[in-house]
């Protein structure tokens, strides 16, 4: 009895040391690691770093001997207490990696930092050791309550795969040939990316669609079912006759697989294959098959001297915009090509001009898209003609040839001739046909109407002002060069301010692309510059690389550079609207234009409000 009445009055002095002792370890911040001392090649497990405040940057050690599998997953909890009328919360933040041992030894993993007003707080040094060969049957390595399951097996051949399909196993040499590669899965895919693009030797490539979220079908193959998705469609025009291989695409999927936890319980038995079993996003590389290509070369014979190197479809227009003219005034001929096909390579057609006309190089206009069914559109070549004299001239007829693919044969097509009547006489000096005969018309020189200066006789240059600042040009030029030179080479050595000066003009750009999108209603392309100029300007505004952006480290990038709450969360809050926009039911034309809006006002705003403070790193 006298013990209990003891351990009574000792209770009240015992939480008076709690409440006393609790806020001082809370006001403290720690940053911890924890991850399993031994673990196996082909093991993998989780270290997680454990901090007891929010930070306002986290930066991770380099995994040297270990696969960054997944991570950093950043997860935050807080809870309050009261204790006598005294209110105190604890605030966590923990950064999880999931890391694979690809080799045995004994590897350190040096201290992780966190800025913490100003402060920088480490954590410990962790050793781990890593012994033979993983077996799955055996369980994982690691510490009680952060211990991961065992790896799920990779998905069959059968489940996923990659096909590269193409649209001409044997074609002719330049003609165009459509490869698409196409997901084929049975397993759900969380996303994808394509690691490793083929490097197309021996071709001339073109990319004609890679969406971001790509439409899906179904097809039965060898009776398995498959959801298919088009990831990636590209012309190809081989350079060169002989056998050419189309190499490999590589591609990244994050699947879902069983994680293959045990189940504790018939309640756990009864679940199995529900939605309540356990499931684990696993990333998995796979690659597709290569192509051979078996590429004809273009027959020798029968080929016109007007071949314009072009192999598909062509037709060819031309418009003379004026058939009476006077000497000296301009004329336009427009002669368009328009097909399918090489059209970028596409040459120049010779047209001939009789003597008493000059022509001038062309100016080329192009107009061609990458559709679906490949590359077509049209170059427009514009010549301006000027008459240097008067009377009747005719410009030839002129060609343009290409080889048809499927007739396998050469094809010419013609336009002209153009008649042109000048009327007038010469008032500047007109060039005969004659090249041994000097110009006409220089006998007399013209009247000046303009304003002369006249100069003292005597008068020379030499020692004069003007010498003078010409002696002193090009030392001051030099001067000048030198400087520019140094400003140069200290901003390419400040990577971190070379980002933030040009953080404004590549988010315009990337606006005004977004703007040709919107005029054009290509929905997809819009949206993803406007998440690129958004997202894009905050990683270069703000110094922080694209892996590590989230909105909790926009947000305090935002505080460190002095802008108000208010506008950093009227910011995030606009730049959620802008990515929830893609979804949004109503009138797309108004959607588009609100979130254009928006998203430009957002940057203008930040703009102005970060351009007052001075730039810190």
């Amino acid at each position: 009895m006298v013990k209990t009445i003891r351990y009574r009055a000792m209770l009240p002095l015992f939480f008076a040391l709690l409440c006393l002792t609790g806020p001082l370890r809370a006001s403290d911040p720690v940053l911890s690691v924890s991850a399993p001392s031994r673990v196996a090649v082909g093991e993998r497990f989780r270290l997680v770093y454990t901090l007891n405040a929010r930070p306002a940057s986290f930066e991770a050690p380099g995994f040297e001997g270990f696969r960054l599998v997944s991570g950093p997953s950043q997860s935050s909890s807080s809870s309050t207490q009261i204790i006598n009328n005294q209110v105190s919360t604890t605030f966590t933040v923990s950064y999880t990696y999931i890391l694979e041992a690809v080799q045995e030894g004994r590897f350190r993993l040096s201290p992780a930092t966190a800025m913490m007003d100003g402060d920088r707080i480490r954590s410990e040094a962790i050793v781990i050791e890593v012994s033979g060969q993983y077996d799955p049957g055996e369980p994982p390595s690691g510490q009680p309550g952060s211990s991961v399951s065992p790896p799920p097996q990779r998905a069959g051949e059968r489940d996923l795969f990659v096909r590269a399909e193409v649209s001409n196993r044997s074609p002719f040499q330049s003609q165009q040939v459509l490869v698409t590669y196409k997901l084929y899965t049975r397993i759900p895919v969380s996303r994808y990316s394509v690691e490793r693009l083929p490097s197309y030797q021996g071709f001339w490539s073109e990319t004609l669609s890679a969406p971001s979220q790509p439409p899906t079908t179904t097809e039965t193959i060898e009776g398995l079912t498959y959801t298919v998705a088009e990831i990636r469609r590209v012309a190809l025009f081989p350079q060169r006759a002989g056998e050419l291989t189309i190499d490999p695409l590589e591609v990244e999927c994050l699947v879902r697989l069983p994680s293959g936890q045990r189940r504790g319980s018939l309640l756990d038995e009864f679940f199995s294959g529900t939605p309540f079993d356990s499931f684990q996003s696993v990333p998995q590389n796979i690659r597709s098959n290569a192509v051979r290509l078996q590429v004809r070369p273009l027959p020798s014979r029968d080929r016109p001297s007007a071949f314009l190197g072009l192999v598909g479809q062509l037709d060819l227009n031309a418009r003379l915009d004026a058939r009476e003219l006077k000497v000296n005034e301009a004329a336009s001929l427009s002669v368009t090509l328009s097909g399918s096909g090489n059209l970028r390579m596409l040459d120049e057609p010779l047209v001939q001009l009789p003597p008493g006309l000059e022509g001038f190089d062309p100016q080329i206009k192009e107009d061609i898209t990458n559709g679906p069914g490949g590359i077509s559109g049209s170059r427009t070549f514009e010549y301006l003609i000027i008459p240097r004299e008067p009377g009747e001239f005719e410009i030839p007829a002129f060609q343009a040839g290409f080889f048809d693919p499927v007739n396998e044969r050469y094809v010419v097509r013609r336009a002209g001739p153009f008649r042109i009547q000048v009327s007038g006489s010469p008032g500047t000096p007109v060039a005969v046909s004659d090249p041994s005969d000097r110009m006409l018309g220089t006998d007399i020189r013209f009247i000046r109407h303009h304003g002369f200066r006249l100069s003292p006789k005597g008068d020379v240059f030499f020692l004069s002002r003007g010498f003078w600042m010409a002696v002193a040009l090009p030392f001051l030029l030099f001067v000048f060069m030198m400087a520019y030179w140094r400003h140069r080479i200290r901003l390419r050595s400040n990577l971190a301010l070379a980002r933030n000066r040009r953080a404004e003009r590549l988010a315009r750009r990337r606006l005004s692309q977004a703007k040709r999108f919107m005029k054009q209603g290509i929905q997809d392309g819009f949206h993803d510059e406007i998440g690129r100029a958004l997202w894009g300007y905050l990683s270069d505004k703000l110094t922080i690389p694209g892996s590590s952006l989230t909105k909790d480290s926009v947000l305090a990038g935002l505080q460190h550079r002095g802008v108000s709450p208010e506008l950093a969360g009227s910011s995030l809050r606009a730049i959620e609207r802008c990515e929830f926009a893609r979804f949004a039911p109503g009138e797309k034309g108004v959607q588009l234009e609100e979130t254009y809006r928006l998203a430009l006002e957002t940057i203008v705003k930040l703009e102005k409000e970060i351009s007052k403070k001075p730039w810190k790193r």
